[in-house]
């Protein structure tokens, strides 16, 4: 009779002749290990659980607004603005763009662009923390940061205020998302 065997070491699967229920010392063709196998015979395999019951914390399924979602991609637009605004600043530095920090930085492009770049990394951070609901805290640093960058046609601050309002309105979905329920 011809079974079918896996060698322990190398996990390679060839067949071997013997009589059923008999067993026999075999060598693997592949690494050359040799055991003893039973042809024709199932192992009987067993799982063992260790410790007590065990609790699944799973999200809990439920519908969700898409104001995180409209929060996020505002705080992305507004991400956007401001990088329009650092490059109209270089493309044409005799354009008209003001901004409330050309009263206190005047003659200082450098300083509004790290400023801009620096909450603009911020906004960044929470239109990606908002769209994934990983956490509530980042996306109001981004609006408060997308308040204060005052970009492009100052829509920034307006676009940023309303993304902080739908966050604040969907606090459950981030607590919701980050705890889980306990089975």
């Amino acid at each position: 009779m011809k079974g079918k065997v896996t060698c322990p070491k190398c996990s390679f699967v060839f067949v071997v002749e013997g009589e059923r229920e008999e067993d026999k010392t075999v060598k693997c063709p592949k690494c050359g290990y040799e055991f003893i196998a039973r042809v024709g015979k199932v192992k009987d395999v067993r799982w063992i659980e260790y410790g007590g019951t065990r609790k699944a914390i799973l999200p809990i399924p439920g519908k969700g607004t898409k104001r995180p979602f409209v929060a996020g991609t505002l705080l992305f637009l507004v991400f956007l603005i401001n990088m329009a605004t650092i490059l109209l600043y270089y493309i044409s530095p005799g354009n008209l763009i003001w901004t409330p920090y050309d009263i206190v930085l005047e003659g200082k492009e450098i300083f509004l662009t790290m400023i801009l770049i620096l909450l603009s990394i911020l906004l960044l951070a929470g239109s990606y923390c908002s769209i994934r609901k990983i956490s509530i805290s980042l996306p109001i640093v981004g609006c408060v940061s997308g308040v204060l960058s005052f970009g492009f046609l100052v829509i920034g601050p307006f676009l940023s205020l309303v993304s902080l309002v739908l966050i604040l309105l969907s606090r459950e979905e981030f607590e919701k998302g980050s705890q889980g329920k306990e089975f």
